[in-house]
Parts: structure tokens; C-alpha cells; sequence
């Protein structure tokens, strides 16, 4: 079988990350006997008439019996990348993710309120629109550092740790300057994690994976793979794993990389991540993740294939 690969990434100017990540999925589709097309989202042409539908360079939308979508994008051009996800949707072509899940996922405000909605622990977390009220986030957070994110960022970017008040305030006055400001995030900093968190993969029903991340720079806070990390296989306990299925549940997505932080008060959920990357994970279990990925998209595609009659 043919399975086709949705990527954002511009294809005169693919990064080594994203070529790694092809690569994983091309040489286990070939040990499994099938084969991985990559189509571009700038290939892409959303077309309307009667019906809504696509011209995409190389492909007939017809012969896309099962679309993997790597959603390798941050804030830049968000609404036509959502919206070309759903167009391949309302063609009926299969995703692995899906249009609103991937939604869902990449709005990190969006996911703190579908995980608060559904009991799930997580940090202490405010979305800050205003630096005149940051003095009560201060005070209901009760002590520093804390962490400071963007609503969008990937591999640790966006990410930072602040050390004082007078910090806090500094770095917010100068990103919220108006209306038209995106808000930012400040989450409170578990110190017993020490820098180290776990990724849990699962794909479908299952957890084909999980690794425990270690930030070894000196300094570094961030523990994740490309920023130097350290990677090796995570022992999970029971509730661990209820968490994450709930979580990924919780979205709605076929595959995800689920954060957990451990704290004196239990696990809780960081993040749920609809892109979640590849090397580190198979670097850690030794497992052939895209494999995995592969198989479930293949099973997902023969129950949308009907017998010939």
C-alpha cells in the first residue's frame, strides 16, 4: 500500500529534522512491504465548485487511501494550515491525526481546558492577557522561578525560565504591548523534577513507547531531545498510563506524545503534542515508532476500503 505523508515544511528547504523524520517513515514502510509518498502543503491547492476538493502536484486525491499528517507547524499562517487539514477532511481522505484534534493539540490554552475539563492533573497555570494583573498571578503561584511560555512553540522553543518578579514583569510588559498581543502562559516550577520529565507515545489504543528526558547542559532547565537532552527508557506507573490515554482521549487524537511531570502531589500532564518528534523516542526504547505509526494508519485505511462486489 501506498501511504501518503502530509509535511509543512518547505521542500526546496527541508531542515534535517524534518528529513529525519521522512527518513524513519520511508525505511519502515519499506520494511513492512508498502511505500511513503510525501506530499507538500505548498503543493496543495484547496479547490471549490460543488463539492470541496484539492489539486495537489504529483497526486490525485482519489489514490489517497490514508493521509499521515505531520503537523510540523507553529503560529505562521495557522488558519490556512488548519483549514487545508480540514479541506483533505471534507475530500474524505482518512487522517491520522484529524483536523480537529491537531486543533486542539496545537492551541496549548486550548489543551489546558480540555485537561482541566476532564480532571486531569496539571500545573499550576494562568494564561496572563494583562500585565496590570500580574502582581495576582504572582501572588496565587506563591514562589519563583516560574515558567514562562508562548502559546505556540515546539522542542522546547518558546520556553523560559524566570527567577524574579521584577524579571517576570520585565519580559511580559515588553511581548503584551496591546489588544493585538497573543497572551502568554506562567506555570508554576516543580523543583522535584530536577529537569526531567516523561514522553509517553501512544499510537491508537496503545503506548508503543516512553522515555524519560533528562536536561544535562548545566543551567538547563528544558529536557528535551534537540536541545541536548538525555534519553532513555521510562518505567510508567499505572496511573502514569491512565493519564495518558485520557489525555490523548481527552483530544481525540489517533497519535500523540504525552509529557508528564512527576511531583510530590502525583503526575501530572505538561502537554499533549499532535506532532510529537521520532529520534529521541526510538533512540530511547529501540522501538521502530514510524513503524508502529505505519501499521496504524494501515489498519485505519483497510476498514475505510470497501470489497469490490
Amino acid at each position: 500500500m501506498i501511504i501518503h505523508i502530509l509535511t509543512f515544511s518547505n521542500p526546496e528547504k527541508i531542515n534535517d529534522l524534518t528529513r529525519g523524520e521522512l527518513s524513519f517513515f520511508e525505511e519502515s514502510a519499506k520494511k513492512l512491504g508498502h511505500e511513503i509518498k510525501i506530499i507538500f502543503a505548498r503543493d496543495c491547492q484547496l479547490k471549490f465548485d460543488q463539492k470541496p476538493g484539492l489539486i495537489i502536484k504529483g497526486t490525485r486525491i482519489k489514490d489517497i487511501k490514508i493521509l499521515i499528517v505531520r503537523a510540523n507547524f507553529l503560529k505562521s499562517n495557522l488558519e490556512f494550515r488548519h483549514s487545508l487539514i480540514r479541506q483533505f477532511e471534507l475530500a474524505k481522505v482518512p487522517l491520522v491525526n484529524g483536523y480537529l484534534p491537531i486543533m486542539k493539540a496545537k492551541n496549548k490554552l486550548r489543551t489546558m481546558q480540555i485537561l482541566g475539563q476532564h480532571k486531569i492533573p496539571i500545573p499550576k497555570t494562568y494564561i496572563v492577557t494583562n500585565p496590570e494583573y500580574l502582581d495576582d498571578v504572582i501572588t496565587d503561584i506563591g514562589s519563583f522561578p516560574v515558567i514562562l511560555k508562548t502559546l505556540a512553540g515546539s522542542h522546547g522553543s518558546g520556553v523560559s525560565i524566570i527567577e524574579s518578579k521584577r524579571g517576570l514583569k520585565s519580559i511580559i510588559d515588553m511581548i503584551i504591548k496591546g489588544d493585538d498581543s497573543d497572551p502568554v502562559m506562567v506555570q508554576e516550577y516543580v523543583k522535584e523534577s530536577k529537569g526531567t520529565d516523561i514522553r509517553v507515545f501512544v499510537v491508537g489504543k496503545r503506548i508503543v513507547g516512553a522515555m524519560e528526558r533528562i536536561a544535562t547542559k548545566r543551567g538547563e532547565f528544558r529536557s528535551n531531545f534537540h536541545l541536548g537532552g538525555r534519553v532513555r527508557v521510562a518505567e510508567m506507573s499505572p496511573e502514569e498510563k491512565r493519564m495518558a490515554f485520557k489525555s490523548v482521549a481527552a483530544c481525540g487524537l489517533d497519535v500523540a506524545g504525552v509529557d508528564i511531570i512527576r511531583t510530590n502531589y502525583g503526575p501530572k500532564i505538561l502537554e499533549v503534542n499532535a506532532n510529537p518528534g521520532l529520534e529521541g523516542i526510538t533512540e530511547a526504547t529501540g522501538r521502530d515508532i514510524a513503524g508502529e505509526i505505519i501499521k496504524y494508519a494501515i489498519k485505519m485505511a483497510r476498514k475505510k476500503i470497501k470489497p469490490q462486489k
